[in-house]
């Protein structure tokens, strides 16, 4: 390919597309020629030998070779390279092609020359604008098998009887970009809700027709609209419209239909989203609502849960979820607007009731039911009543009074017990001093027994019915006068 390139460039017939062999254009005559030697390294190289002689070939006419060349082409003033006006490009310089017997076939040979697929449309009256320069091709006339449009039958370069208004061009599907589709809000959206479906084109030509397709499915909508995009509207959606979509795009051009490649598709997903619920708290005494998430309440009073939330879809019900209970109790939902709630009251509460509870919102929708996501948790404790506490208050207090009491004066007696003192007097009235070994473990808070003292403390002396003295202490305790006298008291 390498020499059949610098014989090309040599003839000014642009660029080698094939190098033959084995005489595919049919066998010559006179005498053969090397091609093994330099001659064919580049075009001065090639001149040289012209002039200078070449090295005979041995090789026989059997093996005569032969060059595919063609003039380079181009395709300008559009916004692709695979569209726009025929330029060739001849002796170094860039010319037209007159649209005279311009036909597809004519088209589709430029389009795989250029490697541009196959043709779409074959445009002609200049319709991407006039040209300047040379017009160097006229009534070219291609089979559409041709590997290059210089190989198509035509009058020579140069022979022309056009005005450059008759420029000729072509659209190739290589130049046709797929429309794109998008979906608003998104692919995701609310059953009942209103979705468009926006088709868009990236093109030169416009002025088409939009269609909008369903996969698996025959039924299609189509707009024709002068801009580059179209937007089709499905008001309220249901679970029908659930599926994949693609774009086409189809636009007509003197006569020709031209059809753009199909787009990717899109999926649309119908579902039900359903927000989460509120759950409050009503007191019948205070008319208070409230939000807590725990809340004591007193055995035998009465209160109202309620659970509420905003939705589009009505005739929903509520039901309040009991943990310790594992069941649940149902209230149709009373909607205004978009906000649907319900009351579930408890007129007595007893300790059966405690427990956490939340709110579930459902739906039934085309015969399939929809649930929302629980609500917080609201704990319930329920206490007992206050005169019943406070009794049980008073009733412990005094108990433990009772104990306190008891307990002082056991210790009592036994303090008095620890602190008792005997002293021994004979009938005379003297009193025995004890040894000093005999004191308390030897603690008597440095005090001598002694008898004046002793009996003094502890006695007065008074006399009986019968006129006899009896001796009685301070506190009221009584010493017997005995062989020997007991006294007891303090120390």
């Amino acid at each position: 390919m390498k020499k059949a390139e610098v014989v090309c460039e040599l003839l000014e017939c642009g660029y080698a597309v094939n190098a033959t062999g084995a005489a595919a254009f049919g066998q010559g005559s006179g005498s053969e020629v090397d091609t093994k030697d330099s001659c064919f390294d580049n075009v001065t190289a090639l001149q040289q030998c012209s002039i200078k002689g070449f090295t005979a070939g041995t090789c026989g006419h059997e093996h005569d070779a032969g060059v595919l060349c063609a003039a380079q082409l181009r395709l300008v003033s559009s916004l692709s390279q695979c569209a726009g006006r025929v330029e060739i490009l001849h002796k170094g310089q860039w010319g037209t092609v007159c649209d005279d017997e311009w036909e597809m076939s004519n088209a589709d040979v430029v389009c795989k020359q250029l490697g541009c697929g196959i043709a779409v449309s074959a445009p002609t009256s200049a319709h991407f604008g006039k040209g300047t320069g040379p017009i160097w091709l006229d009534n070219v006339v291609c089979s559409g098998q041709e590997a290059a449009l210089t190989h198509c039958k035509h009058h020579g370069f140069g022979e022309h009887n056009c005005g450059h208004h008759e420029d000729a061009g072509v659209i190739c599907s290589g130049s046709l970009e797929k429309p794109r589709i998008s979906l608003s809000p998104g692919p995701e959206v609310n059953w009942g809700d209103n979705v468009e479906i926006t088709c868009t084109i990236v093109t030169e030509h416009l002025g088409g027709t939009f269609v909008l397709r369903k996969t698996q499915e025959s039924t299609k909508l189509e707009m024709f609209f002068e801009h580059e995009a179209a937007t089709f509207i499905f008001s309220k959606v249901d679970f029908n419209h659930t599926g994949s979509y693609f774009c086409e795009y189809h636009k007509k051009l003197q006569d020709q239909d031209i059809s753009y490649p199909q787009g990717n598709t899109v999926d649309l997903f119908v579902t039900v989203k359903l927000g989460k619920p509120s759950i409050s708290l009503t007191s019948p005494q205070a008319m208070v609502i409230y939000s807590p998430d725990k809340i004591s309440v007193t055995q035998g009073s009465s209160f109202s849960i309620t659970c509420s939330t905003y939705s589009t879809y009505a005739e929903g019900v509520f039901h309040l979820m009991w943990s310790d209970k594992r069941s649940s109790e149902t209230q149709p939902a009373f909607t205004y607007f978009i906000f649907s709630q319900a009351n579930f009251d408890f007129a007595t509460i007893g300790y059966e009731h405690q427990g956490e509870y939340t709110c579930v919102y459902s739906v039934n929708i085309s015969s399939l039911p929809f649930c929302s996501a629980p609500s917080k948790t609201l704990q319930v404790t329920v206490q007992a009543p206050l005169s019943l506490t406070v009794g049980g208050v008073v009733g412990g207090v005094v108990v433990l009074l009772v104990v306190l009491v008891i307990g002082y004066l056991v210790s009592r007696n036994r303090w008095r017990a620890a602190g008792t003192t005997v002293q021994f007097q004979n009938r005379f009235g003297a009193a025995m001093r004890p040894n000093v070994e005999d004191r308390s473990d030897g603690v008597l808070d440095g005090r001598e027994w002694n008898m004046h003292s002793n009996v003094n403390n502890c006695r007065t002396e008074a006399k009986n019915q019968d006129g006899k003295t009896i001796l009685e202490d301070m506190d009221g305790r009584v010493c017997y006068e005995l062989e020997p006298l007991v006294c007891i008291g303090p120390k």
